[in-house]
């Protein structure tokens, strides 16, 4: 029974720290820079999860690629906050795609 809930369970987790993670990006506020960096882990800790839970079909997706190329750019543009938050976005319509594509 716990192998049937793991993923979705895992999903819902993951999608919840994004919440947090985008909810802490859109302020300036110094005071969540904490909860930032723990979405941030959480997030990255449930996705690398979901990913272990079946490797093969998440890689052969596109959607997958795309999200791991978008996250990429990610992590090297350095540009205006609205070209971040456009990626952002993207890797998020992305990531509704690996379950499909």
């Amino acid at each position: 029974m716990f192998e049937a809930w793991s993923v979705p369970v895992l999903g819902a987790l993951h999608v919840l720290c994004l919440a947090l993670f985008a909810g802490t990006v859109l302020t300036d506020a110094p005071e969540l820079r904490r909860l930032r960096w723990i979405g941030l882990a959480l997030m990255i800790l449930t996705g690398v999860l979901l990913f272990a839970a079946n490797p093969a079909r998440t890689y052969g997706s596109w959607s997958f690629r795309l999200k791991m190329l978008l996250l990429a750019a990610l992590v090297f543009v350095r540009g205006p906050r609205w070209l971040k938050l456009t990626l952002w976005a993207a890797v998020i319509v992305a990531s509704r795609g690996i379950a499909y594509y």
